[in-house]
Order: structure tokens, then C-alpha cells, then sequence
């Protein structure tokens, strides 16, 4: 009995944080649109030409993730200023596959072929979303587009991820290692 009931927690434990990630957050807000995507491009190169994505990037020590991140995840925390705005910007390397992917085979790894996406939180200036902490969210496909997910870009104020961040995040909205900050 004992064995069974473990088994449904971790089940629900695994299942009940998706499926609040996919809740949109704040019915009004919006996300994709053609300004959203031109300021995750402005972010992107903020970070290709500050060493936070690409060839020879700064690396951190990965650890066990879960959906709807990767499987193995990478954060590295820093401050940027884009557009004259300086804010704290997280950048989220993903990872998934099969088989022996682990945080080690992970940071071994030159180019790993298990990357699957980037996900960035910045911190826009006062009034761009007070209510969420002026985050701008971002999910970029592993060259630099901005990843689309049923017909929507995930650029700006974008419902699945404060679906997750509003309740996981506390104040701050920040979820690092699985926890709010």
C-alpha cells in the first residue's frame, strides 16, 4: 500500500506543476507580437556578444530540471542593459535526451547535442509590467529564434511562463534550482 501511495504522490508531484504552467496567467497580456520579438532579438545579441549563449559561452554547473524546462538545466544569473535599461537578466540553458544525460555528461559536453532551448527572464524598466515585476520572459530555439508554441511566440509577457513563475516565484517572480529565490 505503502508502495502504491508513493508512486500516486510522485505521479501528482510530477503532473500538477505542468499542467499550472500551461494556465495563462493574466488574461490581457500579451505575448509574440512583432515589439516582443524585436526586443528578444535585441536580448539575444546582448547575450551572444557578452558570452552567455554561443561557441565558448560562460558555463555554470547544471542540475536536474523538470518540465516544462529541460530534463537538465544551467542558469547563470548576471545584470544587462538593453535599450539603456539596466536590469537582472536569467539566462536558462535546457537540456533533454535519452538515456545517460546527466548534470556531469552535461558540463562534459563541448557542444551537447541534448540542448534544446534557452529561456531568459529580464527585467525591464518600471511600468513595462508592474504587476509581474517588470520581467520580460523569452524562449529561444538553440540559433536565436524565438521559439513558437502553438501558433504563439514566446516573447514578452508570456502566459505559460507566469503561469508557473506567479505561484512558484514568490514576489520576485524567480524560480532558481526549482525554488524561489
Amino acid at each position: 500500500m505503502q508502495s502504491v501511495l508513493k508512486t500516486g504522490v510522485s505521479l501528482l508531484l510530477t503532473i500538477l506543476p505542468y499542467s499550472a504552467c500551461v494556465v495563462a496567467a493574466e488574461p490581457g497580456k500579451t505575448s509574440g507580437s512583432a515589439a516582443d520579438n524585436a526586443y528578444a532579438a535585441k536580448l539575444w545579441s546582448y547575450m551572444r556578444d557578452n558570452k552567455l549563449v554561443g561557441a565558448g559561452r560562460q558555463r555554470s554547473f547544471p542540475f536536474e530540471g523538470s518540465r516544462p524546462h529541460g530534463s537538465i538545466q544551467e542558469i547563470i544569473a548576471t545584470d544587462a542593459t538593453i535599450d539603456g535599461q539596466q536590469g537582472r537578466l536569467l539566462v536558462k540553458h535546457n537540456y533533454a535526451g535519452e538515456g545517460d544525460l546527466t548534470p556531469g555528461t552535461v558540463y562534459a559536453a563541448e557542444a551537447a547535442q541534448d540542448y534544446v532551448a534557452l529561456t531568459v527572464m529580464f527585467q525591464r524598466e518600471a511600468g513595462y509590467d508592474a504587476t509581474n515585476g517588470n520581467w520580460f520572459w523569452a524562449e529561444y530555439n538553440p540559433d536565436g529564434s524565438v521559439l513558437n508554441y502553438q501558433g504563439t511566440d514566446l516573447s514578452g509577457r508570456v502566459p505559460m511562463c507566469l503561469g508557473c513563475h506567479i505561484p512558484l516565484g514568490g514576489n520576485d517572480r524567480e524560480v532558481l534550482n526549482g525554488t524561489a529565490r
